[in-house]
């Protein structure tokens, strides 16, 4: 079994590897020839030569090549858009490699699809998109490529609430690159942000000039309706006590986080608590757990509370804006309770190589999001500090939890240091004290947003819940 286990482990590594070395290594021509003779080298070392012993580095090697092949190419199309082109072909200077800025040019009708609702801001309304077609002369170009638009003016609210993620708009807009800057040693703004799936800027003059021309999907539409349910519920019951509170629950709860002061998002930094705001596999967790739990008091356990379970969790992954950690921790919910279902039981470590796998061949260019290294490496560090502690029985329940939680909030602490210290230029030792308190009052803050959104139309249950939410 744990050989077993070690075989399911190496090629998910292996591929790790190779995604992250196709970041600055373009793979040779003849990569996908070499994956061939490779592959036919695995199968003859095992079914004909019977040299077992050679097979798995064959392999890995293998993996390797794979992950700097798909990577490449994934790196190749993010740099260079079929937007980017097109702009450059008609206005001029829009190629990654053109050291010259954009060069300015007259707005131009575009139609886009929103990839996340309109989000306002204190003179100015961000609205992110992939654009899918741009008109010159008269004639619509397709296009593709992820822009994120700036709406001038102040747009009514009823203008904002039609800007959903799903929708298609018609407007006029400007395009423009990134800022960079060409001195030694300073990063390329412009290919980090292409990298991330930001391919270029652009503004729109007013909210006027943006038409909405279509809805989204039936799903869109009902993530549309529920983010806004939300939002309108936290205002009204929330709010009143603290806009900063309002701003915390809404970002707990469905990942907006526009409305959040600067200044406390530089103290949860500064107190290695920032993670408690970012959706990610310990709401998953807190949902999870509730669902189950309601599930059980309604009679229903076993296999129908998992299938419930999991359609309940990948709803609320479609619901959310929180990005690839999102879809990462409700993956890996999705893999233990389908596991469920199938009556199938399997070592944690696996399954965190499987969804690390399968989140690398889905978006091979996740390996530098820092995101993805925080949400493994977590991982990895809980699950580590999870065997260490097993073998720990003080009398008190209270005092074993407290162990156990410092435990794992110090292998976490120490095993994300050196991304801390490399992605953000910041250690901090407070969160280790800190997260006791941040983690679980982050739980209630998120179990009482639910309430409030649930039973936003029951004051008396719906008041109390925004208030104690508030304090949480």
């Amino acid at each position: 079994m744990r050989r077993m286990a070690s075989i399911a482990l190496l090629p998910a590594l292996a591929f790790v590897g190779g995604a992250a070395s196709g970041l600055w290594w373009d793979p040779l021509p003849q990569a996908r020839a070499s994956l061939l003779l490779l592959l036919a080298a695995a199968s003859g070392t095992w079914c004909v030569a019977r040299l077992h012993s050679f097979t798995l580095p064959i392999l890995l090697c293998g993996f390797f090549l794979a992950g700097a092949t798909v990577s490449a190419d994934a790196r190749d199309r993010e740099l260079h858009t079929s937007l980017r082109a097109l702009l450059d072909r008609h206005v001029g200077s829009f190629a990654i490699e053109d050291p010259a800025s954009g060069a300015r040019h007259d707005p131009l009708a575009v139609r886009a699809m929103l990839v996340e609702d309109g989000a306002p801001q204190d003179d100015f309304t961000m609205v992110p998109t992939l654009v899918t077609a741009v008109r010159f002369g008269g004639e619509w170009h397709p296009a593709s490529g992820n822009v994120t638009f700036t709406v001038g003016g102040s747009p009514s609210l009823e203008q904002i609430v039609e800007w959903r993620a799903g929708r298609t708009i018609e407007t006029f807009a400007t395009f423009r690159r990134p800022s960079r800057y060409l001195n030694d040693g300073v990063p390329d703004f412009e290919r980090q942000l292409a990298l991330d799936g930001i391919t270029l800027f652009g503004s729109i003059k007013s909210g006027g000039l943006v038409e909405v021309r279509s809805a989204g999907s039936s799903m869109q539409e009902i993530a549309g309706g529920v983010r806004l349910h939300v939002r309108r519920s936290i205002e009204r019951w929330v709010a009143p006590h603290s806009r900063v509170s309002a701003a915390i629950t809404t970002a707990v709860l469905i990942g907006d986080r526009t409305a959040l002061p600067d200044e406390v998002r530089l103290r949860l930094q500064e107190a290695g608590t920032y993670h408690v705001i970012a959706i990610s596999g310990g709401n998953i967790g807190i949902l999870a757990a509730l669902v189950l739990g309601a599930l059980l008091v309604c009679g229903v356990a076993g296999r129908t509370a998992a299938l419930v379970t999991l359609v309940v969790l990948v709803a609320y992954a479609q619901i959310v804006n929180g990005g690839p950690s999102v879809w990462r921790a409700t993956f890996m919910a999705v893999l233990y309770f389908g596991a469920r279902l199938l009556d199938h039981r399997t070592p944690a470590w696996n399954a965190v190589a499987v969804a690390g796998a399968a989140a690398l061949c889905a978006r091979p260019l996740d390996v530098r999001d820092v995101g993805f290294m925080l949400t493994f490496g977590a991982t990895a560090a809980l699950l580590e500090a999870g065997r260490r502690t097993t073998g720990l029985s003080p009398r008190s329940r209270s005092v074993r939890w407290v162990i156990a939680s410092l435990v794992a909030s110090a292998a976490v602490e120490a095993a994300l240091l050196p991304v801390n210290a490399w992605a953000f230029s910041r250690v901090t030792s407070a969160g280790l004290v800190l997260n006791l308190v941040a983690v679980p009052v982050m739980g209630l803050v998120q179990i009482c947003g639910i309430c409030v959104s649930v039973l936003s139309g029951v004051e008396f249950m719906a008041r109390p819940a925004g208030w104690i939410g508030h304090l949480a």
